[in-house]
């Protein structure tokens, strides 16, 4: 199959050029894929437990896992190397060029703040200007929504810190507000 863009003649006598078929980013999702089976394989390895690998054992459930990324993934390169799937290629050429990059990487860029930020200054107040940062970004823009956006975040921050401490006994970082929690 041809991954080189073809013509085809528009109804008014135009020329209009399809997409050319894209394959990376779905070769590089499987190798993703593959690394993170990988990775698991590995860890479920380091688990001790005298049960190894029985169904009752602490093994088996990582070890489901990691051959079922594994299977998947390398199911998944296959067929994106091997057996192109015409409709795949077009789809991900498609979103590749309707996708606005700049706003990808602010989000990610964002999240990355947010991870470097979570142990100083606590879950609650990280989330609180988590959430109005994505929201600017992804187009919530104005002093209300930029307000609404940062009572979002607090009550967000709020519910799901004290849900995960106080119900589910996961202690999530207190950062700022130690000596008021």
């Amino acid at each position: 199959m041809s991954e080189e863009p073809q013509q085809q003649r528009e109804p008014e006598g135009g020329v209009r050029t399809e997409p050319q078929l894209s394959f990376l980013g779905s070769r590089i999702f499987a190798a993703a894929i593959l690394a993170f089976g990988l990775f698991v394989l590995f860890g479920t390895f380091q688990i001790s437990g005298r049960e190894g690998f029985s169904p009752s054992g602490p093994r088996f459930f990582p070890l489901i896992v990691a051959v079922g990324l594994l299977v998947f993934g390398a199911l998944f390169l296959l067929s994106t190397t091997m057996r192109r799937d015409r409709y795949l290629g077009k789809k991900a050429a498609a979103e590749g060029a309707a996708t606005h990059w700049p706003t990808t990487g602010l989000v990610v860029a964002i999240l990355v703040v947010y991870a470097i930020l979570l142990d100083s200054l606590g879950y609650i107040v990280a989330t609180a200007f988590l959430f109005p940062a994505e929201a600017y970004v992804l187009g919530s823009r104005g002093r209300r929504s930029l307000l609404r956006n940062f009572a979002i975040g607090v009550v967000l921050g709020t519910v799901v810190f004290f849900s995960f401490t106080e119900l589910l006994g996961v202690r999530l970082p207190d950062g700022l507000l130690d000596p008021l929690l």
